[in-house]
């Protein structure tokens, strides 16, 4: 299933820099974050726009501007089902998937 309509142009796609705070500090055995920096992702055809969010993990060998390069760098296919073939699992198909999945609901 498709969530861009085939007879609009292109979909453009947008990714920025976001840092969240964190209410209380989160601790765990590899360190504490007081924030959490995010990925948000857009994918926007028409008058409709969907939003996908990540947070890229050092551990995975992900950094978040190598995230949002990937994100900006993407030019389809725009189904969910191509965008699993094109992309490798992590963070920029996760944020591409759910601005889909958004954007799907939205149409």
């Amino acid at each position: 299933m498709s969530a861009l309509g085939a007879d609009e142009p292109p979909p453009c796609v947008s990714a920025r820099l976001e840092r969240w705070p964190i209410a209380r500090p989160f601790r765990i055995a590899r360190g504490v974050k007081t924030a959490a920096e995010v990925v948000v992702a857009t994918v926007t055809q028409g008058a409709c726009q969907g939003r996908g969010e990540c947070v890229p993990y050092a551990r995975y060998g992900e950094s978040p501007r190598q995230v949002v390069r990937t994100i900006m760098g993407y030019r389809g296919p725009w189904t969910r089902q191509g965008l699993q073939a094109a992309l490798p699992p992590g963070a920029a198909r996760n944020a591409i998937d759910c601005a889909l999945w958004d954007l799907e609901c939205k149409r």
